[in-house]
């Protein structure tokens, strides 16, 4: 159901500075750019980073600042329903873009996590 880390994800304030510093400073390989996103590789992993006003509403406790895991989840309905089986309580159930579906969700520590399924090809 989980088999992987889809990628790990940090905030910014400026995609312009983030770009430069990954890109220029760490060397990182850029895989997906735009106003409000920026994807690199490192090695066979991905690094995101957004603006802090994507972020979805923010529980109690937890905060943009820090690291967010995205586990790949294919197919994302039946780990959504494994984790509601379990009263795992979803901040953002189950949201479809043009990158993926998408849902976001808490561990007992107030730690966010992501479940990724990207679209098909």
């Amino acid at each position: 159901m989980f088999e992987k880390i889809a990628f790990i994800h940090y905030c910014t304030e400026n995609i312009d500075r983030t770009l430069k510093f990954y890109s220029d400073v760490m060397g990182f390989k850029l895989l997906v750019q735009n106003d409000e996103w920026v994807e690199f590789a490192i090695g066979d992993q991905r690094l995101a980073l957004h603006l802090v006003k994507l972020m979805p509403l923010m529980p109690e406790g937890s905060h943009p600042n820090g690291a967010m895991v995205w586990l790949y989840a294919k197919p994302i309905e039946q780990a959504i329903a494994h984790l509601e089986g379990n009263n795992i309580k979803f901040i953002n159930k189950l949201e479809e873009f043009s990158y993926g579906k998408t849902a976001t969700f808490t561990d007992p520590d107030g730690n966010l996590l992501g479940l990724y399924e990207p679209p098909e090809k």
